[in-house]
């Protein structure tokens, strides 16, 4: 196949595997027209935007985009602004024309040649008209503009071409009037041009220009919206008064710039949906030019966009790909009349996206939502490449104290499903560097001499600071109060330092905690890399449900480690290998953060959490300082402090706990609520927790004398409840506002249990 021989070809040429070219959707017999020497096709996310909805002349009801995109945070913000705007009635769209130009160059032997030809020009409009005619059916000569500068003239054909974007056609259309015109002048010297050039580029094809701006290039179409005062304090996160003074602002500011028109981040759309939907993206530039206008309408505001050279089509060119096809289709973009519709689409999707990016910037979300981290000097972060015998020698060779083993191959396997939510944060946090888990084949002699084959997997750790960037990012988009409190407070969380933290676990030598651990096979703690890494065995969990006596055995198991520390919290914060540990009147200190949290997620999504709970959590919050200081005076010890069943794995029969990078102090019930919050359902009962914190209470009374004393003498169902609390203040109210821009599939279910385990304690 020739495919296969040019991508054989390009591997000789440039050593690069090109794995990812070996395998192609695409049906190469099917590419004529489409792209010359093929080898292979490029995958780009496609995030769903909206739903947005439309009350335009082609485009009407509930709309969703699809954005193919590979910027972070594009979608969940176009999602914003389409919930503002739709929340307000909805857009209103249309198409006020559509236009494709070309534009040849004449030249004369004087400017009266000029002249002459262009007043010929004008009197043969019909005959203009048969020589396009000929070429394509779909196509009609709308207008003939002439613009003579001295001896040369340029005529700037344009033409409506139906539901294609019209470059071909128009091109074809205008090589035709040219060769009618070679003919039909060849005996008239006083018209005849000495040359000719199909294109003199007056007709700004792929190009910015002003004189499409005002005259038009592709569809012309417009999008209208009223936001009222309540949608943009709540949804938006500011106010009318805030958006219309900074647009003054900006609109001064494109002025010194030379703007040609002025919007905000139109190209953000037009770019997503003309990879989606089969556009050629070259002409991405010239369609992103825009106009915004942003008023005050009442006590709310209305916002306008033009996009004066949107140069779309349904048919054509890549529209006829199968994944672009089935884009067009999803949008009801297919067959007559859905080029209109199309273009009335982009245009509303522009608006939304700018109106939410104006009120982020107003607001302050913006720079929290695109922060990187300063960094003074240059990093050689880890990458793909680096996870090779080189960089694992010495893991190996210290993890399992042979300091002659010898790593004699790494072979990466296919990627797991998920890197978990911390490595997603850190990655939102910091882009470049490699994080997640690495699934590898590696293999190594001993000492002696025997070789070994293992199914390894290497956790390579986001710094705990871009964890907390990356939840920056999200709460961002949560409104202003949430941004301000995360920079306030977001900094003193469990998540900083949480990358050293468990490396620090599995470097401890306890038994009781070594059992519960995954097989540890090297550290990798490199500062000056920002390297980070855990080499553990790979493990597979057995898929059984979470029942009544396998929750029971978990809380056994994690009992161990409560018991072993129950009491010991002065110690552990001594020795410092938990390194940051929030104070316990953080938590009150804290409340305006979780207050704005709760605030935003029952505006946004009330189906999550409704009246009845957002005020059980704004009443926990306000109530914090007085049960923060009784859980303070209850035993702690060293909890896990995400123990659920994603963390949890049952492998050879043994319990095995794994991402302790929340790892803290805490009352031992606390990772008792996260287990039964994500396992027994809403349909428990009383009994059933009783039960169950018994089995807990009794597992961490036997784990040694000093601990049965610590649990005799205290209330384990009081630190049951007061560690609800903490979970309800906290990690709910974080989940929750996650999930108003990265869905969490189990929070719904969750949260309808942790609400039930309340409920049963009032």
């Amino acid at each position: 196949m020739a495919r296969r021989q040019r991508l054989h070809w390009l591997r000789a040429r440039t050593d690069a595997r090109l794995a990812t070219l070996e395998n192609t959707g695409l049906n190469p017999q099917n590419l004529v027209g489409n792209v010359e020497n093929f080898v292979g096709s490029i995958e780009v996310p496609v995030g769903l935007a909206g739903p947005l909805l439309f009350v335009g002349e082609a485009a009407c009801g509930s709309i969703v985009a699809p954005l193919a995109t590979t910027e972070g945070a594009l979608v969940a913000s176009a999602s914003r602004g389409a919930r503002a705007l739709t929340m307000s009635g909805g857009v209103t769209t249309t198409v006020l024309s559509q236009r494709m130009t070309r534009a040849p160059a004449f030249e004369f032997a004087d400017i009266a040649g000029a002249r002459r030809f262009t007043a010929w020009l004008g009197e043969q409009r019909d005959r203009l008209d048969e020589q396009v005619r000929l070429v394509s059916r779909h196509t009609r000569l709308a207008e003939v503009d002439p613009y003579q500068i001295g001896r040369h003239l340029h005529v700037r054909f344009s033409f409506e071409t139906a539901d294609a974007a019209g470059q071909n056609m128009t091109t074809a259309a205008t090589w035709q009037i040219c060769r009618w015109l070679t003919d039909v002048l060849a005996d008239e010297d006083h018209l005849r041009p000495r040359s000719m050039l199909l294109e003199g580029n007056l007709s700004g094809d792929k190009k910015m220009t002003a004189a499409s701006l005002v005259a038009g290039r592709g569809s012309r179409v417009t999008a209208e919206c009223r936001l009222s005062h309540e949608v943009v304090t709540t949804v938006l996160k500011t106010t009318p008064n805030a958006i219309v003074k900074s647009h003054a602002v900006t609109l001064l500011g494109a002025q010194q710039a030379g703007m040609t028109g002025y919007g905000v981040n139109a190209a953000n759309i037009v770019a997503a949906l003309f990879l989606a939907t089969g556009q050629d993206v070259a002409c991405v530039h010239e369609s992103s030019v825009s106009s915004l206008s942003i008023e005050v309408d009442g006590d709310g505001l209305i916002a306008t966009i033009l996009l004066p050279n949107l140069v779309v089509g349904t048919v054509g060119g890549g529209t006829g790909l199968p994944h672009q096809r089935e884009m067009l289709d999803m949008l009801g973009c297919s067959g007559t009349g859905g080029v209109r519709r199309l273009a009335e689409i982009i245009a509303g999707f522009a608006l939304a996206l700018d109106m939410s990016t104006v009120a982020a910037v107003v607001s302050g979300q913006f720079a929290e939502a695109h922060q990187r981290l300063g960094r003074g000097r240059r990093v050689e972060w880890l990458r793909e490449g680096d996870l090779d015998t080189a960089l694992l020698q010495p893991l190996l060779a210290q993890g399992m104290g042979d300091p002659r083993l010898h790593v004699t191959e790494v072979r990466r396997m296919p990627r797991l499903h998920g890197d978990g939510i911390a490595s997603e944060l850190g990655a939102l946090g910091e882009r470049r560097k490699l994080t997640g888990l690495h699934p590898l084949r590696v293999t190594w002699t001993d000492g002696n001499g025997s070789g070994t084959a293992a199914d390894l997997v290497a956790k390579v750790k986001a710094r705990g600071e871009e964890i907390v960037a990356g939840i920056a990012t999200l709460i961002s988009l949560c409104g202003d109060d949430a941004a301000r409190a995360w920079s306030h407070w977001g900094g003193d969380t469990e998540f900083t330092d949480a990358h050293r933290r468990e490396l620090s676990v599995y470097r401890r030598p306890e038994r009781v905690l070594k059992d519960l651990l995954p097989r540890c096979h090297g550290l990798l703690e490199d500062d000056e890399r920002e390297a980070y890494v855990i080499l553990l065995e790979r493990f597979r969990h057995d898929g059984e449900p979470w029942v009544r006596d396998r929750v029971d055995d978990a809380l056994r198991a994690i009992a161990a480690v409560h018991g072993h520390w129950l009491g010991r919290d002065k110690e552990l914060l001594h020795e410092g290998w938990l390194h940051h540990v929030p104070e316990p009147e953080y938590l009150a200190r804290s409340g305006e953060l979780w207050e704005a949290l709760v605030r935003h997620t029952a505006t946004d999504q009330p189906e999550l959490l409704d009246a009845t709970r957002r005020d059980i959590l704004l009443g926990i919050i306000g109530e914090a300082e007085d049960w923060v200081r009784e859980a303070h005076l209850l035993p702690r010890t060293l909890v896990h402090n995400d123990f659920s069943p994603r963390n949890i794995a049952v492998h050879g029969g043994r319990f095995i706990v794994y991402d302790w990078e929340l790892a803290t102090i805490g009352l031992p019930q606390r990772d008792v609520v996260e287990m039964l919050a994500f396992t027994i359902g809403a349909d428990a009962t009383a009994a059933d927790v009783d039960r169950f914190l018994t089995v807990h209470a009794q597992a961490v009374a036997a784990a040694s004398p000093e601990a049965a004393v610590l649990v005799t003498g205290s209330d384990w169902r009081r630190g049951y409840q007061l560690a609800l609390r903490e979970f309800l203040m906290t990690r709910l109210a974080l989940y929750a506002a996650g999930h108003t821009q990265r869905e969490f599939g189990f929070l719904p279910q969750m949260m309808r249990t942790v609400f039930h385990l309340w409920d049963l304690e009032q």
